[in-house]
């Protein structure tokens, strides 16, 4: 196995980040074994920034679903300034039957 120094290995990580290649497929073509070079990426960017803490990443992120502040509605115009709003969950013909007897 060849001895690199930091300052390699950090041109190692440079490179592949912008190889856009996965970590595995540049280890190959650089013929690096990828569990090392996982394992001295952690290593080396944990002296990059002391103190920090490493915490998992969750294999899942909360979501919150919502629905829309307005329902969706249909705009029914009678005449140029009468207009009546209708939710789109209405029956059409319940729709229809009211106007019909708008009309007559």
């Amino acid at each position: 196995m060849k001895r690199r120094t930091q300052e390699q290995w950090h041109a190692l990580f440079q490179a592949q980040a912008t190889s856009g290649l996965t970590a595995a497929a540049f280890c190959q073509r650089q013929g690096v074994c990828p569990k090392y070079f996982s394992l001295r990426r952690r290593q080396l960017l944990g002296e990059i920034l002391p103190g920090v803490a490493r915490t998992a990443v969750p294999a899942f992120v909360p979501v919150a679903v919502t629905r829309p502040t307005e329902a969706a509605a249909l705009d029914v115009w009678l005449g140029a300034t009468l207009r009546l709003r209708v939710p789109t969950s209405v029956s059409p013909g319940w729709l229809a039957e009211l106007l019909q007897t708008l009309r007559d």
